[in-house]
């Protein structure tokens, strides 16, 4: 019994965990596109040729995140 408790709560926190990495991970490769499309848009003179997009990436998905967030706290609930 007392594994199943420990077993569950690691799970709920595996999952609290995941849900935080995601969001992280899609702001990380969202800079990570915008600063590779700000270098290539300069020439070698320095001067920039054309307009940098705003939000060139997709959106972080914050969905899937709540879901996971979510679904961490039944596990904790359960021990």
């Amino acid at each position: 019994m007392l594994a199943l408790k420990y077993l569950l709560m690691i799970l709920g926190v595996g999952l609290f965990g995941s849900a935080g990495a995601l969001v992280v991970y899609d702001i990380f490769i969202s800079e990570q596109l915008r600063r590779l499309l700000a270098r290539s848009k300069t020439t070698d003179a320095g001067t920039e040729t054309g307009i940098t997009a705003r939000r060139p990436f997709g959106p972080v998905r914050w969905r899937l995140a709540q879901r996971l967030a979510i679904s961490s706290g039944l596990p904790i609930l359960l021990r």
